[in-house]
């Protein structure tokens, strides 16, 4: 068990010991499985980004607060859950979501949020994410369901803590059991990362109460890694609460059949997902059907997505900017990229920001030998990530205020933007067409931009004196022409004050 978990665990026990924990004894988990038919949870979550800092590798960026009520059957691998939320980051507001599924089919509805009033069939990540997440937050539960592998004997400080290593839906997990009282301090299982490969997913629990002779812990405090991503405070549990089935019956009869594989990859990467939920994005998908190149300017070219990403062609080699969600659609973008130019590589990975919406893809675009350009206050962030996670050596090359890059046969300018969206900003520039290419300040052909972002990529360019004529973004459609009147189409954006190291 790494320190730093142990640490935190310890002062789980402390705050489990100083409101006096239930005397639970031996948990009766044969009962557990035969009397929780069903369960109601209703709390009031924080949630949390790591990657959306505004300096990468700092505290966590909180993106909302929200209510939810969830009812859920483990046995019958259903549940209904409604999230009441008050949106913070990226954009302020209030949302409404629900989704009532099964295993593989489900319902959700919205209102609210950036797609304001919507419903339809859930995404089959969804409800793999969601369904992992309950498991992961209810650990007696779980090892009720688990088979049980094996147990050792750890300890924080001089207490001893029985490490049970169960596996459920093809899933190992490993929760830490108080021998004093026989309730779990945490439950953790390893998921897939787009920066990390793989990372702990762990939940530490505290303040323990009985509900109907099955205890319960009412305080939760997730982590991925070492950052945090979510808390939760419990207001009430009920155990086989009686409209259960009126809040769990929808009608399948009509909706699409699931995709159990995307049901396996949302699994895999629930924390992932949720992080996601929290910010207002109701479901993810690897974005595998929707890569296409299109050329925006001679030797330039745009694939369209959520998030953009910009080809560079020069006649020694290619350039990439940015690799937005996920490692999967960077995959299919490379076999594209394989077919329309066969005896050219991408040289050069430039990474506007550390924000892992731009940059979930990039692990294969660098194994497939990248280099990357990146700014010189991100390089330390990176440059851990690639020593700890990758067994290639990764060429990072550090921008300042300005670099010139012609290892394509093409001269690409990268420039530094100060922003409060991100440190260590940087904009790709490609001289000979006039070309900038920002993420998140400016999103050409969008209806909503935001200001303070806007005017903060407008100060740079007239700071560096960069000749642009044309502008493409990591969001938006196409190319728009400078100078750029968005007047009727900003809003403000809340200004975040960075809250250190984590």
């Amino acid at each position: 068990m790494p320190d730093c978990t142990k640490a935190r665990l310890a002062a789980v026990l402390l705050f489990t010991n100083s409101i006096g924990p239930v005397a639970l004894g031996q948990i009766d988990y044969d009962g557990v499985r035969d009397e929780v038919g069903t369960v109601r949870i209703a709390a009031r979550v924080q949630r949390f980004e790591p990657i959306q800092s505004v300096v990468a590798g700092a505290f966590p960026i909180h993106t909302s607060n929200y209510d939810v009520a969830a009812v859920w059957d483990p046995a019958g691998s259903r549940a209904h859950e409604a999230w009441d939320m008050s949106l913070i980051y990226p954009l302020p507001g209030e949302m409404q979501i629900s989704f009532t599924n099964n295993e593989t089919v489900g319902i959700r509805s919205q209102s609210g949020g950036l797609a304001g009033q919507s419903e339809g069939p859930m995404e089959s990540s969804r409800i793999g994410a969601n369904f992992k997440d309950l498991w992961l937050s209810n650990p007696v539960v779980l090892l009720a369901h688990a088979e049980q592998l094996e147990v050792s004997r750890s300890s924080i400080g001089e207490q001893p803590v029985n490490l049970h290593n169960l596996v459920l839906e093809d899933t190992e997990w490993l929760v830490a059991i108080d021998e004093r009282n026989g309730v779990p301090l945490s439950a953790s299982t390893t998921e897939n990362d787009p920066h990390r490969g793989r990372i702990e997913n762990r939940i530490e629990f505290s303040d323990w109460r009985d509900v109907d002779g099955i205890p319960f812990p009412f305080r939760l405090e997730q982590f991925t890694g070492d950052a945090l991503v979510r808390r939760e405070l419990r207001t009430a549990v009920e155990v086989n609460p009686g409209n259960a089935e009126s809040l769990l019956a929808f009608d399948a009869s009509e909706l699409p059949p699931g995709d159990l594989a995307m049901r396996r990859w949302g699994w895999e990467m629930s924390h992932i997902i949720l992080k996601r939920g929290g910010g207002g994005n109701i479901g993810n998908y690897p974005q595998i059907d929707n890569v296409t190149i299109e050329e925006v300017a001679p030797g330039i070219f745009l694939v369209p997505g959520t998030h953009n990403n910009l080809i560079i062609e020069g006649p020694e080699a290619l350039a990439l900017v940015d690799a937005s969600w996920y490692p999967e659609r960077s995959q299919t973008l490379l076999a594209r990229v394989a077919e329309r130019w066969p005896e050219k590589t991408i040289r050069y990975l430039i990474l506007t920001h550390h924000h892992i919406d731009h940059t979930g893809g990039m692990r294969p675009v660098i194994e497939a030998g990248a280099s990357v350009v990146t700014s010189e206050k991100n390089a330390d962030y990176f440059r851990e990530v690639f020593d700890s996670t990758m067994t290639q050596s990764v060429n990072l090359i550090e921008v300042g205020q300005f670099l010139s890059l012609d290892g394509i046969g093409r001269e690409i300018h990268a420039y530094d933007v100060y922003t409060e969206h991100a440190e260590g900003m940087i904009a790709a520039y490609v001289p000979d067409e006039k070309l900038l290419f920002n993420a998140d300040l400016f999103s050409p052909n969008r209806s909503l931009q935001f200001s303070l972002w806007f005017d903060d990529l407008m100060h740079a360019i007239e700071w560096h004196g960069i000749d642009v004529e044309k502008h493409v973004g990591g969001h938006g459609s196409g190319i728009a022409a400078h100078p750029v009147d968005v007047s009727g189409h900003t809003m403000p954006v809340i200004r975040r004050m960075e809250m250190g190291a984590n």
